[in-house]
């Protein structure tokens, strides 16, 4: 037997190893819309090319209010339509996101200008 390949190394030695398989889980989620994540992402976009610009204060701002919206987007939206939002329950996700999405958004209201 001549191993050329580092992959063939791979499967001999999983092959003298017998480990326990994993059946496939029953449904594979599926993940129905990314319009969800979409809009959050378009918002982090604006925001960067707004703090690009100079207007550090709007950036920020624009940032912290699209990581609300996520949070507001994840409340009101079902998990299948949520898509990637969902990631955890419903209740940690909504209490992670708005509550990040405040703290930047006082951050940035206390940082004084030069």
């Amino acid at each position: 037997m001549t191993l050329d390949d580092q992959h063939d190394v791979c499967e001999a030695a999983e092959s003298s190893v017998s480990t326990p398989r994993r059946s496939a889980p029953a449904r594979p989620r599926e993940y129905d819309s990314p319009w969800a994540l979409t809009c959050v992402l378009a918002g982090v976009v604006a925001a960067i090319i707004t703090t690009a610009t100079g207007h550090w204060l709007g950036g920020s701002m624009i940032f912290a209010a699209s990581v609300m919206g996520a949070g507001l987007l994840r409340l009101v939206l079902p998990a299948h339509c949520a898509g990637l939002l969902a990631v955890r329950r419903r209740w940690v996700d909504v209490t992670i996101l708005l509550g990040l999405g405040a703290v930047m958004m006082l951050v940035a209201l206390l940082v004084p200008p030069n």
